[in-house]
């Protein structure tokens, strides 16, 4: 009986403290590698996003170029481009078509609400003439990933002309420089609250492109929470990094 019992306990042993070092370094190690590898993700959405913006900028251009137009702002677009009809060949209601600006629906930073808008129409065209992809020349929306196109690192872009440096979210010291400028948000509603891209995001794409500045440069974040002031500098809150803040204005062209 007593040799039976012992028996017993011997073989309910449990694992000894070596064993449970190496499966806690384990556990580790895969914890580490799943962080790293959402560290290169993120950092390669963001690469990514870097370069279609300058992908758009170079297409900008390159349609200028070719038909002495901005993209969206095309007189006679329908009888220029192939494939061009509908709001594509009519131009924007309300807009000035050829006088050389991608202009918007109202101030910088305003949401094209309808696929005729310059600052919608502009990627029409410029799909259109094979320049960039992942816009439908058909789409009678602005949905991202549509009428205009999605941003890699989220949410998507739409494109504008300020004359004054005035923009949505823009405070009147810090006016940005005359020119068109790429509107990167996550929402497809105004610029200038809690619906762009995360702060982490916004700053690493800024020290890409620009100077890493918010408020300064030809990159700037501008959302409620997107900045925070310290030792006298305005810098991305990169700290509160958990909700997505900022909205940027990328100037692209003069």
């Amino acid at each position: 009986m007593t040799i039976s019992e012992r028996q017993g306990r011997k073989g309910e042993s449990g694992f000894t403290l070596v064993e449970l070092a190496i499966v806690m370094i384990i556990i580790g190690l895969l914890i580490g590698g799943i962080l790293k590898g959402q560290e290169l993700i993120a950092n390669a959405a963001v690469t990514s996003t870097v370069a279609q913006v300058k992908g758009f900028e170079a297409a900008m251009s390159t349609f200028d170029d070719k038909y002495n137009a901005m993209p969206g702002d095309m007189p006679n677009a329908g009888n220029r481009l192939a494939n061009c009809a509908g709001a594509c060949a009519t131009g924007a209601p309300g807009g000035v078509v050829g006088d050389g600006r991608i202009n918007v629906p109202a101030a910088l930073g305003t949401y094209p609400a309808a696929i005729a808008n310059e600052s919608a129409l502009a990627f029409t065209h410029m799909a259109t003439a094979d320049l960039i992809s992942g816009v439908d020349i058909t789409a009678g929306t602005v949905n991202f990933g549509s009428g205009l196109p999605e941003a890699n690192i989220d949410g998507g872009f739409w494109v504008g002309y300020t004359q004054v440096g005035a923009a949505t979210g823009v405070a009147a010291p810090n006016l940005l420089r005359p020119g068109h400028y790429l509107v990167l948000n996550q929402l497809e509603a105004d610029v200038g609250a809690n619906n762009g891209v995360t702060t982490s995001q916004a700053g690493r794409v800024d020290r890409k492109l620009d100077d890493g500045s918010p408020l300064t440069g030809d990159v700037r974040g501008t959302g409620t929470g997107c900045s925070v002031v310290v030792g006298g500098a305005t810098i991305y809150d990169e700290s509160a990094d958990t909700n997505a803040n900022c909205s940027l204005y990328i100037r692209v062209q003069g």
